[in-house]
């Protein structure tokens, strides 16, 4: 004889509905919107080497043209954040791009370690060599001319290594990027590719844009006169 099948179906039932009442929306309960994307942490590399930060089609692009070994660089760095990566960039409205404008050997040479791994974490090393110049630039100063000259001297590998010997910035780099090896940081130093970018945004600052100082500032490609820190900067963001 078949066992009836009713209390089991009614089992069956009550099981399905009480499932189905996981997933039901309370009357009046609005679904809740994807949250906004967070650019602010969103890193690549542009053309000719310079790297951004934020959306990369964000329809406010700044461009800053630095120097790692000028004094107001620094201080944009230290007075526009976080403001500029929470206030702008985060919101993919506004990108930041970082290019080079190198003044001597000395310059080279930090913006060669600023570049050296990979490109998604060059604003902690960027930020970091920024964060130090004081301490560097001092210990290069107290060197004298004297101290300085095997700095122009002799081959260009030769004299950069030498210079981030003379100023520990083979200890600072590893600060900021842990797994860097001696022979990895010589290696960046070398590197004739990287060495070109630099040098090539260098000229292009100087020849195309014609920037008078550091840091400089384009916005859509148009040179911003007489800005030159983050008090003069912020309001034109704003504005847009």
């Amino acid at each position: 004889m078949i066992a009836p099948l009713r209390p089991l179906l009614a089992v069956s039932a009550i099981a399905l509905a009480a499932a189905a009442s996981l997933f039901a929306v309370s009357p009046g309960t609005a679904q809740k919107a994807a949250a906004p994307a967070d650019w602010s942490n969103r890193v690549s590399q542009s053309q000719v080497g310079g790297h951004i930060l934020g959306n990369p089609a964000a329809t406010q692009k700044v461009v800053e043209y630095m120097s790692y070994t000028c004094p107001h660089c620094a201080a944009f760095e230290q007075e526009s954040s976080p403001a500029l990566a929470d206030g702008f960039i985060a919101k993919g409205k506004t990108s930041l791009e970082v290019r080079n404008f190198i003044r001597d050997p000395l310059d080279m040479t930090v913006a060669l370690l600023a570049r050296c791994g990979e490109p998604r974490s060059f604003f902690r090393r960027h930020h970091g060599l920024l964060a130090s110049q004081r301490t560097w630039m001092t210990k290069a100063g107290s060197l004298g001319r004297e101290g300085q000259a095997a700095w122009y001297q002799g081959d260009i590998n030769a004299r950069l290594k030498r210079i981030a010997s003379d100023l520990g910035l083979y200890d600072e780099l590893r600060r900021h990027a842990p797994l860097a090896t001696n022979a990895q940081i010589d290696a960046c130093l070398a590197n004739k590719t990287e060495q070109g970018k630099v040098l090539a945004m260098t000229k292009f600052a100087s020849e195309t844009v014609k920037i008078e100082g550091t840091p400089s500032f384009t916005i859509n490609g148009k040179l911003q006169p007489n800005v030159y820190d983050w008090k003069s900067l912020e309001p034109l963001l704003a504005s847009r």
